[in-house]
């Protein structure tokens, strides 16, 4: 049996203790255990993150991003569980090309990861993850008058579908700046789209995420009916009002918001309102951001987990808050055996010191972060089913993320 020991997080707070693990899982958690023990004294244990919001880019769009490279870059900064996003090239939207999708990434991955299947009319058999654009940006689409039947498929399959909540014939993807592109697809299109299919699907009752909810009145609202949402590092951090060193490096759907529904949106993130944090990493060659109104929208997202780090180090956020919002509850939402530091899970963790303050880093493979040079805190180490992947801030050893669903 290995051990580890030190600060863990453990049921809502830190206690000094032992970690046993015999094949990938958490065995015990004592004061005292006895076997290969690793002491890392006085730093905290957590468990690791889980993003069940990130695109790969693989197939079709390998320039910007591959498994390889993205998948390296989130067990770096502490992730080591993510959910791959379907529109791709060719979007996964059959079992085919979503069997060939699953092969092609196979053996490519440093985490652990699902892979989810973009919805159509039909769905794909083997997939138990659905992503729907109810935007219209791409062919993985279905409009309101055909949902009903397809939502009671979902439930009947016990499957979740994600939601990208944009009311397509509301936005308008055009503008040459953020605030222009913002008041083009406002927040009233994110707020008829979410309304919509949470109404939809009171009779039916099928697992619904809604993905990178942008508002504090859309918060409040999904509050209040109990449901699933997300919410990003790019929502809470930049509006529109934002300085980037090229104005499309802040172009994302749905659009950055004013500078004033930020500072309403921050708090309930930091007081832990937000029931799970996604980081919708989307990267872009940074060339395809040099012409505004061409510009494709995304930005890369792995520096998400060590902002909030910082975050809690200088008190904004609660570390209890924290663990729900990327650990427990996305590993819940795609029922992944992960998320907490207790046996029977994965042992999954990453080792923090929370004095070692540096700065975010452009990871992905298009070499360019939104994020870069702010405050962050790096994992040290990082463990992922009894292995340690990540040794003093270096990755260790040869990819052997898992598919798990």
């Amino acid at each position: 049996m290995e051990v580890i020991e030190g600060k863990v997080f453990i049921d809502g707070r830190f206690k000094k203790a032992s970690i046993g693990i015999e094949n990938g899982k958490i065995v015990a958690i004592k004061k005292i255990l006895y076997g290969k023990t690793y002491d890392y004294g006085d730093m905290a244990i957590l468990p690791s993150g889980v993003d069940i919001h990130v695109h790969f880019r693989e197939p079709g769009y390998e320039y910007k991003e591959d498994f390889y490279t993205g998948s390296r870059a989130f067990l770096l900064s502490g992730i080591t569980c993510v959910a791959d996003m379907p529109n791709n090239k060719p979007p996964i939207i059959n079992d085919e090309i979503f069997r060939a999708k699953a092969e092609k990434v196979k053996g490519k991955s440093w985490v652990d990861y699902a892979l989810y299947a973009g919805l159509t009319k039909k769905l794909v058999k083997d997939a138990s993850l659905y992503k729907l654009y109810l935007s219209g940006d791409n062919e993985i689409f279905v409009d309101y008058d055909e949902l009903l039947p397809i939502l009671k498929e979902i439930k009947e399959k016990n499957a979740l579908l994600a939601v990208h909540a944009e009311d397509r014939n509301c936005i308008k993807r055009q503008g040459k700046n953020l605030m222009e592109y913002e008041r083009n697809s406002p927040i009233e299109c994110e707020t008829k789209a979410i309304r919509k299919i949470v109404e939809l699907n009171e009779s039916v009752g099928a697992k619904l995420h809604l993905c990178h909810v942008t508002s504090s009145g859309n918060v409040k609202f999904l509050l209040k009916r109990n449901a699933s949402f997300g919410v990003t590092l790019h929502h809470i951090l930049f509006s529109y009002s934002s300085k980037f060193n090229m104005d499309a490096m802040g172009k994302v759907n749905p659009p950055l918001r004013s500078e004033e529904e930020r500072r309403k949106l921050f708090p309930m993130a930091m007081k832990g309102k937000i029931p799970i944090m996604e980081s919708d990493h989307a990267p872009h060659d940074i060339e395809e951001k040099k012409d505004f109104e061409a510009a494709a929208p995304g930005m890369p997202g792995d520096a998400l987990l060590p902002i909030m780090l910082y975050f809690v180090k200088i008190g904004e956020i609660r570390i209890k808050n924290l663990v729900k919002m990327v650990a427990e509850n996305p590993a819940r939402l795609i029922r992944v055996n992960k998320g907490s530091i207790s046996v029977g899970r994965d042992a999954d963790f990453i080792v923090v010191d929370f004095d070692d303050i540096r700065k975010a880093k452009a990871l992905s493979k298009c070499r360019w972060s939104c994020y870069e040079g702010m405050n962050a805190i790096y994992p040290r180490d990082v463990w992922m089913r009894g292995e340690r992947v990540v040794e003093d801030g270096e990755i260790v050893g040869e990819p052997r993320g898992q598919r798990l669903k």
